[in-house]
C-alpha cells in the first residue's frame, strides 16, 4: 500500500467510526490495519462508557469476546510446533480426567477445530465460579458430548477456555497467561492486550453495554446469555484469564497479532509459514452439510475461523470474531491484517463489512 492510499484510508474509515457513534450505532470503536507490517490505519471515535467522561483513544481497553480465541490458538500452535503437544494426541494423555462419556477417542486437533463434540455451554452457579479455574476444569472434563469427536463442528463457544488452556497448561507446568505472555505477547511487542488486565489498565478499560437490537435476556438466571456484558463489566472477570472470552484490548494488539503471522513478517513471526497453512486449510467433519457454494464455506481450521479458500482449500482470509461485533484478522492476498473494537454489543455487521471493505479496497489499489 502506498502512502497516499493510507491516508484516503485513514480518512475515510475514520469517517465511518465518527459516523456510527453519531448515529447511535457505536458508544465507543477503534479500527486499525498492518499492510506488509506497516501501520497504516488507526483510527477511533466516541468514549468509554455512556457518560461520555472519557474520551477513547488508540490505547483505550475493549472487551472482544472470542476475537481472543484467535490469540489464544496463536500461543498454543507455538507449542504444537515445539513438539510438546502433538495435533492427533489423545487429550485424555494430558488430561486423564477428560477421558469420559464417549470423549476418549478426544484429540488436540479436535478441539482445534471445533469438533470435540463439547460445544454446550458449561453451567455455572454465580459469576465469581467462572473465574475458579480448577472447578470449570472439572466440570467441563465431566461433560458427555452431544456427538462423537471429529465427527462433526460445532462451536464450543465458552468451553474453548478450558478445553484448550488446561492442555496447555499440563503440558508446560505454567498458567496459560504466562504461556500467552511468553510466547505471544513479549515476541510480538503487544503491550495492550490481556488475558487478566492489571490494575494500573483498569482505568482505560471500556464499559460494554448490551444493544437494543440484542435478543432479549433469557431466564432463569444465572446463564451465559444473563448476560455477557454484566459478566465482562465484573472486575473479577476482567481480572482473570479466560482466553475463550475475556480478551480485553485494543485494535492496533489485535492487527498486530495477525501481522505476524502473515508471509510478510519476515521479522520475528509468530508461527511458520507450514503451520498456518495447516491451520487455514478448510476442510469438512463427516457429518457437516456441504456448503452452498465456495463463496460462502465457512468453517474452523486450527483455532481460527477460516473462510475464502483458495483452489487447493486453503483460507485466504483467517482469524476470530468476538461476541457483539469485534474482530481480529488476515487477508492473505493483501498481506493486510485487522483489527476492531467497540463497546455497543449488537448487530454490528454493516460497521465491521464497511470497515474491512475500505482496507480491502485499499490494498487492492
Amino acid at each position: 500500500m502506498k502512502k497516499p492510499n493510507a491516508d484516503a484510508l485513514q480518512e475515510r474509515v475514520q469517517a465511518i467510526l465518527d459516523a456510527a457513534v453519531a448515529t447511535g450505532n457505536a458508544i465507543g470503536c477503534q479500527a486499525a490495519a498492518y499492510v506488509d507490517g506497516e501501520l497504516v490505519l488507526n483510527a477511533y471515535a466516541g468514549w468509554l462508557d455512556k457518560s461520555c467522561s472519557r474520551r477513547v483513544d488508540d490505547h483505550s481497553l475493549f472487551a472482544v469476546y472470542s476475537t481472543g480465541k484467535g490469540i489464544a490458538s496463536t500461543a498454543f500452535l507455538r507449542l504444537v510446533e515445539r513438539g510438546l503437544l502433538g495435533l492427533d494426541q489423545a487429550v485424555g494423555e494430558i488430561w486423564p480426567e477428560f477421558a469420559c462419556n464417549g470423549k476418549e477417542t478426544t484429540t488436540i486437533r479436535h478441539i482445534l477445530q471445533h469438533r470435540s463434540g463439547v460445544c454446550i455451554r458449561t453451567p455455572y452457579d454465580s459469576i465469581p465460579q467462572i473465574a475458579d479455574w480448577e472447578e470449570m476444569c472439572r466440570r467441563v472434563a465431566a461433560v458427555k458430548p452431544v456427538f462423537p469427536p471429529g465427527s462433526a463442528t460445532r462451536y464450543q463457544t465458552i468451553n474453548y477456555s478450558w478445553l484448550l488452556c488446561e492442555p496447555a497448561q499440563r503440558v508446560t507446568g505454567k498458567p496459560f497467561q504466562q504461556i500467552v505472555t511468553e510466547e505471544v505477547f513479549q515476541p510480538a511487542g503487544m503491550t495492550n492486550m490481556f488475558f487478566g488486565v492489571p490494575d494500573e489498565a483498569l482505568p482505560r478499560v471500556a464499559t460494554v453495554y448490551r444493544g437494543a437490537d440484542m435478543p432479549p435476556i433469557p431466564t432463569p438466571t444465572p446463564c451465559w446469555d444473563y448476560s455477557l456484558e454484566e459478566i465482562m463489566n465484573t472486575r473479577l472477570i476482567q481480572q482473570a484469564c479466560l482466553p475463550g472470552f475475556n480478551c480485553i484490548t485494543n485494535a492496533i494488539d489485535l492487527a498486530k497479532h495477525y501481522s505476524r503471522l502473515l508471509d510478510c513478517a519476515t521479522d520475528g513471526r509468530l508461527l511458520s509459514k507450514e503451520m498456518i497453512r495447516e491451520a487455514c486449510v478448510m476442510s469438512l467433519a463427516p457429518n457437516d452439510p456441504p456448503p452452498a457454494s465456495r463463496a460462502s464455506w465457512g468453517t474452523h481450521g486450527l483455532g481460527y475461523a477460516v473462510s475464502d479458500p483458495d483452489e487447493n482449500n486453503v483460507a485466504r482470509h483467517f482469524g476470530h470474531g468476538g461476541y457483539g461485533g469485534p474482530d481480529g484478522g488476515a487477508w492473505q492476498p493483501g498481506r493486510m491484517a485487522f483489527g476492531l473494537t467497540g463497546n455497543l454489543m449488537g448487530p454490528t455487521g454493516k460497521l465491521r463489512g464497511d470497515v474491512i471493505s475500505a482496507i480491502k479496497q485499499a490494498c487492492t489499489q
